[in-house]
């Protein structure tokens, strides 16, 4: 049974951290924190529309910036033009993606709202102008969730979970009620995401919780608070769970292998996204005699 505990530290931390704001005007999220990226995390937010000024979320200092257009030194994680500012507390953020040319080379000290760190760009390994905005617990190096120390936006839609699969050896299904489940270890998946609400089109992105309960028993939850690295392997903070881990492909989680009990079973999986909205899926289900 796995059950992944909530990034206490998370909590801890943004009630010791100073009140942050938007780095920019139009607050359009395009990706979400804990999002499967090839073979990794998504350990940032992502924020379209378009060519927009950004700004420090809290006043803070400058550590570190890179301008693609004239340097060479190797960026994290494609980030091309980049700033990355120390706050109070131990907190730092980094803003990436920014247009080439538009961060000052002479500035150290950024008040909040007050001087713009940048222009939100296409540099680096982007498909698309937008800025990625990560922000870091310095001390623990832990990459926190945006969206949990950024003020609240408004969000109306529901997470969409659109099938939760079974899977055995030798069995695979989407569950449904009445259906008979192996008399084994059986592992739980939820296919499911967090629509973009501003867009006719399907646009997914990660979901911030998904949680299984079993027989009225949570037995696993996974929370898109926090991300660690151990061993040079990022996991969800307070897990030890890595990206292969948590996915099984895109939009794809792996919930739990739960041991169906004999006789009637009910299963629940609730997804919640960071507004609070949470569609539910529930099956009763049976356990084939051994």
């Amino acid at each position: 049974m796995r059950v992944p505990g909530i990034a206490i530290g998370l909590l801890l931390t943004a009630a010791m951290l100073p009140a942050l704001d938007w780095p920019v005007q139009k607050r359009i999220v395009t990706g979400t924190f804990g999002e499967l990226r090839g073979d990794r995390f998504h350990c940032g937010i992502d924020l379209g529309g378009g060519e927009q000024d950004v700004f420090p979320v809290h006043e803070g200092e400058l550590i570190f910036s890179a301008d693609q257009e004239e340097s060479r030194c190797s960026v994290p994680r494609g980030l091309g033009t980049i700033v990355v500012l120390s706050h109070q507390d131990g907190l730092l953020s980094v803003y990436g993606h920014l247009k080439a040319g538009s961060v000052s080379a002479d500035r150290r000290n950024y008040p909040a709202g007050g001087v713009r760190v940048g222009v939100s760009g296409d540099t680096g390994s982007s498909s698309g102008t937008h800025l990625h905005l990560m922000l870091i617990d310095r001390e623990s190096g832990a990459f926190l969730n945006p969206l949990g120390l950024l003020p609240p936006l408004a969000d109306r839609q529901a997470p969409v979970v659109r099938s939760i699969e079974a899977r055995a050896e030798g069995f695979s299904k989407a569950l449904e009620d009445g259906m008979v489940l192996p008399s084994v270890p059986v592992e739980i998946l939820a296919e499911t995401y967090d629509p973009r609400a501003d867009v006719p089109f399907v646009w997914p992105m990660a979901p911030y919780s998904v949680r299984l309960s079993l027989n009225g028993k949570e037995v696993s939850r996974i929370l898109f608070e926090s991300v660690v690295v151990k061993e040079g392997k990022a996991r969800l903070s307070g897990t030890n769970l890595g990206a292969k881990d948590v996915y099984a492909g895109d939009r794809l989680l792996r919930c739990a292998t739960i041991n169906p009990t004999r006789g009637e079973s009910h299963l629940i999986v609730t997804v919640t996204d960071f507004a609070g909205n949470e569609s539910v899926r529930e099956a009763f289900l049976k356990t084939a005699d051994r």
